[in-house]
């Protein structure tokens, strides 16, 4: 065997196998298709600027987040606040407001009815416990807005909860499940309001320096630029392909890769039933993340609509030139994020006299590599496919962001579930050892 175990992806959640399993005394061969580490997450700078910013994962939370939490303290890593709004804008209910509060006082008490609804069905969800599909949550996997429009909400309500919703997901309601939702409040401790101040805090250096970090301590051999196309998975270990022709074997592998591009990944058996429906339903989040540098704001900006084809957009740095300002939506059928004069006028629709100097995005969508954003499980995805998601085949294990039981999406996500797939592929080098 040319190594102990081949882990076929570069991301966080990959890169956390490699790590625990170098930790453990193992040789580890890393495949990363692109040429850098780091997968969804990319921090490079803002096209004309030496200002690096984020285009992929950003925020970390390690107050309710300890996969990352621990990362952090590992290396060592600064924390930076997002800055504090001063200047507003909303665009709800068919209205647009620049208030401090985007709910008018004749809807707060069904504002408030509504936050305790949501707090009251986090509840619920044993969260990071175990997967999400935990018996008695059926009634929750159904479309968010479905579910949102059981508690009857005025408009402006309403608009608030579907795009800050959206936004998080990265989809529009309609295509996200309700549990997989709620089980973002439930990890702020079941409080619908902490979610909504919570997530503030970036890493000084970037995901790029935390993600390089976690590289030099796994001590592997870190092959980029090789796309890994087969895999051949048998009780003798594994053979992994890479579209050159090259051939890899290990007693065992790790994939770690988004669900939304393993159709393209021949295995030999074939993966299990949830795992090839998921690849072929494929999970719904397609946010369109852009950044603009403006001119013309008088303070850090902040602003929520439904009815924009950005749904959040708020102030992220100062440089000289401008503020350069991070916006997300939930359909690349309506922005299209390379097209600068669109974005600026997606901007626009938040900030009319502003002036638009440069924009800047990566289109994930659109990357064969990642075909997708973060994870959004489908309504009746969750509990069909939670579980079985996270399971070994033969001597394959699975790892990346989509499938963790608590943050799922998120780089701490990410992280727990390198750590579960560095555990699997653990015992199956010790049962080799053994037999």
């Amino acid at each position: 065997m040319d190594y102990e175990a081949i882990v076929i992806g570069a991301g966080f959640g990959g890169m956390t196998v490699a790590r625990d399993l170098h930790d453990a005394g193992h040789r580890v061969l890393v495949l990363e298709a692109r040429n850098r580490l780091g997968g969804r997450t990319w921090y490079k700078p803002f096209r004309g600027s030496e200002k690096s910013i984020e285009f992929g994962g950003t925020w970390v939370a390690p107050r309710w987040q300890p996969h990352i939490g621990a990362e952090i303290e590992r290396y060592s890593a600064e924390l930076i606040e997002s800055p504090v709004p001063s200047e507003f804008a909303w665009s709800l209910g068919g209205d647009f407001s620049t208030a401090a509060n985007p709910i008018p006082t004749e809807e707060w008490l069904d504002f408030e009815r509504a936050i305790r609804a949501i707090d009251n069905a986090a509840e619920r969800i044993r969260f990071g416990e175990t997967p999400l599909d935990q018996r008695g949550l059926e009634d929750l996997d159904v479309p968010f807005d479905s579910w949102l429009a059981g508690l009857d909400l005025p408009p402006k309500s309403r608009d608030f909860l579907m795009g800050w919703a959206g936004f998080f997901f990265g989809a529009p309601c309609s295509e996200v499940s309700g549990l997989h939702i709620l089980s973002w409040v439930a990890g702020f401790e079941n409080s619908a309001v902490a979610w909504y101040v919570a997530v503030s805090q970036k890493l000084a250096a970037g995901t790029a320096g935390l993600i390089d970090a976690l590289a030099e301590d796994s001590a592997a051999d870190i092959r980029l630029g090789t796309h890994v196309e087969r895999i051949e998975n048998n009780d003798d270990g594994v053979t992994v392909t890479a579209s050159g022709g090259e051939r890899f074997t290990a007693h065992a592998a790790v994939v770690a890769t988004p669900v939304n591009t393993w159709h393209a990944l021949t295995t030999n058996p074939s993966l299990g039933a949830s795992k090839t429906a998921i690849a072929q339903e494929r999970m719904a989040g397609h946010a369109t993340k852009i950044w603009a540098l403006v001119q013309g704001v008088s303070g850090n900006f902040y602003g929520v609509g439904w009815d924009t084809k950005i749904k959040w957009l708020a102030t992220e740095y100062s440089i000289e030139e401008g503020d350069l300002l991070v916006g997300f939506g939930t359909s690349p059928e309506a922005l299209d994020v390379s097209d600068e004069a669109a974005v600026a006028a997606a901007v626009r629709e938040f900030l009319p006299d502003v002036e638009v100097v440069r924009t800047d995005a990566h289109d994930w969508n659109a990357d064969d590599l990642s075909q997708g954003t973060w994870m959004a499980y489908r309504p009746g995805q969750v509990m069909r496919h939670a579980s079985a998601l996270q399971r070994p085949e033969g001597r394959l294990a699975f790892a990346g962001s989509d499938l963790a039981s608590g943050w799922c999406g998120w780089i701490d996500g990410a992280v727990e579930s390198g750590h579960r797939a560095a555990r699997a592929v653990q015992e199956m080098l010790s049962t080799r050892a053994m037999a």
